[in-house]
């Protein structure tokens, strides 16, 4: 039993709640579009019933086997005793004789009677092993995508019952409440083969993700891996070597290799914004990924990795989070310093999590600027976003972000906020007041104009250090 088992069952038996909690509950809980009825608690899918009477009938057969084990040895001391009785009724033989004899004859009958045990027990564990192979051979129970989705959304009984640590006597699995108003699209990604390989639907989920509804429900299928997937190259190495393209489905994205990534930004000879934003030339490892956070080549907005930890006593900079990570060089910078660094990505048109998985950092499957960031209280050293924060995000949500980051960073911890774009009117009006009222402590600020679209353009960029303050 791991510690989560362990914590979830602390306190066992405890008080019941209510009906009438259960019932409000239950009624709050349940999935939008679901129907109501008299009943207090959903009626589980049919199948169920019946893989509990399977259930039931296996459990039975047990029993009556050993029944009949337990009666036959019973009957093979009864034989034994009678038999044993019978030597000693001649009244010819002495007491000792009589004694040698009946040793004799106990010690045969109880040689006779371990050899029968074993040859039971041996037909029983035969007779159990097929009964469980049958049940394996058995097909999964036939459920439509309503019925596999209300599996998937619970809630489930908890099999000991009431636990106040989740203050309930059920289980609720995760799932993202804006799930509830794509009730159609959630049927179409629950249709699927039970315990067989999932669809090729990783665009579509993807769509889903973008729509609010994260996390997706779990699916009880196996997922695809490409044909011939290789080795990956041993760590150090892997982080800059652009990985094979066997170790990618290709099949949900326009380009079906790595080479055709790499080319699409080297056609037109240079990189923009618009690019760094879109990660275009990001999977160039051979390119402008080299020379990023080293140096000081773009001027006061582009920081050097070395001089943003020399910001911080040696080595207290040592677990973080790049948001909207790109292909990871982020992290893989960090890495060549001892840094752990988690990257959220998304595959938008290219296979980024396994991109960064095959440099051999670590992806987040999380489109991370609308939820609540997966991480405890006061936990992080650093946070980084790279142009993924910016004015095409809502200013309350964006708000609520910079507060969520300040909560997964421990006191001390850095926030850097790397070419944050706006407009000159927003800079001031909107986007200062909203990260100062956070309640960072400025460690470094800088801002400067976004020049592709030339000198006149009024858009801007904010880099900045802020650090949560120690308490």
């Amino acid at each position: 039993m791991n510690c989560m088992q362990m914590g979830i069952m602390e306190g066992y038996p405890t008080r019941k709640p209510s009906t009438h909690h259960h019932h409000q509950q239950t009624e709050m809980d349940a999935p939008a579009g679901a129907t109501s009825s008299s009943n207090t608690h959903a009626t589980p899918p049919a199948p169920h019933h019946a893989t509990a009477k399977k259930r039931r009938y296996s459990d039975h057969t047990r029993v009556l086997l050993l029944f009949a084990a337990t009666n036959s040895i019973s009957i093979l001391l009864s034989v034994s005793f009678s038999h044993v009785t019978g030597l000693g009724s001649g009244g010819g033989d002495s007491a000792l004789d009589f004694a040698f004899s009946v040793l004799s004859s106990s010690q045969s009958l109880a040689v006779d009677l371990h050899n029968r045990i074993e040859a039971t027990d041996v037909i029983i564990k035969r007779l159990i092993s097929n009964s469980g192979k049958m049940k394996r051979d058995e097909p999964p129970p036939k459920l439509t995508p309503e019925e596999e989705l209300t599996l998937a959304l619970g809630p489930h009984t908890l099999p000991f019952g009431y636990t106040p640590n989740l203050d309930s006597d059920k289980l609720y699995p995760a799932i993202g409440a804006a799930c509830h108003r794509h009730r159609a699209e959630l049927k179409k990604y629950m249709s699927y083969n039970v315990t067989g390989d999932c669809p090729s639907d990783a665009a579509f989920a993807e769509r889903l993700m973008l729509r609010g509804c994260e996390p997706l429900p779990r699916r009880r299928c196996r997922a695809r891996g490409p044909a011939g997937f290789p080795d990956p190259t041993p760590f150090p190495e892997s982080l800059w070597v652009v990985p094979p393209d066997k170790s990618v489905s290709w099949g949900p994205y326009s380009c079906k290799n790595y080479s055709c990534l790499v080319a699409r930004a080297r056609r037109s000879g240079t990189t923009t914004a618009h690019d760094d934003a879109d990660c275009k030339a990001c999977f160039d490892l051979a390119g402008k990924e080299q020379r990023r956070w080293v140096g000081h080549g773009g001027g006061d907005l582009d920081y050097d990795i070395d001089t943003v930890l020399a910001s911080k006593p040696r080595g207290t900079i040592r677990i973080g989070l790049d948001i909207g990570g790109g292909t990871g060089t982020f992290a893989a910078r960090m890495a060549e310093r001892g840094v752990t660094v988690v990257t959220t990505t998304l595959d938008l048109g290219a296979p980024f999590g396994a991109f960064v998985a095959s440099r051999g950092l670590i992806p987040l499957h999380l489109g991370a600027v609308a939820g609540r960031l997966p991480f405890f209280d006061g936990t992080l050293d650093m946070v980084h976003s790279a142009h993924v924060l910016s004015n095409w995000v809502p200013g309350e949500v964006l708000d609520a972000e910079l507060y969520d980051i300040y909560r997964v960073l421990r006191p001390g911890g850095i926030f850097w906020l790397d070419h944050f774009f706006c407009t000159g009117k927003e800079l001031t009006d909107v986007y200062v007041p909203i990260i100062e009222n956070v309640g960072f402590r400025r460690l470094r600020w800088n801002t400067g104009k976004k020049l592709d679209k030339g000198p006149n353009a009024d858009e801007w960029y904010i880099s900045a250090l802020l650090e949560r303050p120690m308490m």
